[in-house]
């Protein structure tokens, strides 16, 4: 009877990392051997726009949270403005939503956010698709700051946070009614404004009338 026979999965598998770094290093001399000559249209015009192949970086970044602030989009800012829409000519004239990056233009909002977080457009941002590490420092700096935002929590009063925003609230709704009613105020004067310069009108006109049909056309003519 044959004994059974096991796998040993119990050592950490070990890479040979000399050979994977030659077969890197072959690969990117075949793509760099092969540049212009298999590229389609739209990967000639990635590789004109990409700071990296225009030799205005030596190596991309990693993702950095500074950085994505710098670049997040208000898609509410254009909420109830007007503006014409171009059919030809200039893509960023013909409505969408335009990426001046990467000269794109997306009919809707879903497919231009999936179009900001895509490799393409980082990269011609000059980044990587990988997060920045974060260093002692600034996880240091972070736990720092949620402790004072925690502190100021627990330092605050509740009940009278609570009278202070009553307190505001009030306010400014007295200052609303203070100035509905001096604007009531105002469009009445202005209307008895218009009364009263219509009535002279008419009367005048009626004097008029009334000195014609008199035979009065006039005082100091001959």
């Amino acid at each position: 009877m044959g004994t059974a026979s096991g796998v040993d999965n119990t050592v950490r598998r070990r890479w040979d990392k000399e050979a994977y770094e030659a077969k890197a290093k072959e690969k990117a001399k075949e793509e760099e051997e092969q540049e212009g000559s298999e590229l389609t249209a739209r990967q000639k015009k990635y590789r004109a726009l990409d700071p990296l192949h225009q030799g205005l970086i030596t190596e991309r970044s990693a993702l950095k949270r500074e950085e994505v602030e710098k670049h997040r989009v208000d898609y509410g800012s254009q909420v109830g403005k007007k503006s014409v829409v171009s059919l030809v000519g200039d893509r960023s004239k013909q409505g969408g939503f335009y990426c001046k990056t990467c000269d794109v233009l997306m009919k809707d909002s879903l497919a231009f956010a999936d179009h900001l977080n895509g490799k393409m457009h980082q990269r011609l941002l000059g980044m990587t698709m990988r997060t920045e590490r974060a260093s002692l420092g600034s996880v240091k700096e972070k736990l720092a700051a949620l402790k004072r935002k925690r502190e100021r929590g627990a330092r605050a009063d509740p009940e009278k946070e609570y009278e202070d925003k009553m307190a505001r609230l009030e306010e400014e709704e007295e200052e609303k009614k203070r100035n509905r009613k001096q604007a009531k105020l105002e469009r009445k004067l202005k209307e008895k404004e218009d009364r009263d310069k219509e009535r002279l009108e008419t009367e005048e006109n009626a004097d008029q009338d009334l000195m014609a049909a008199m035979g009065f056309s006039g005082f100091g003519g001959k």
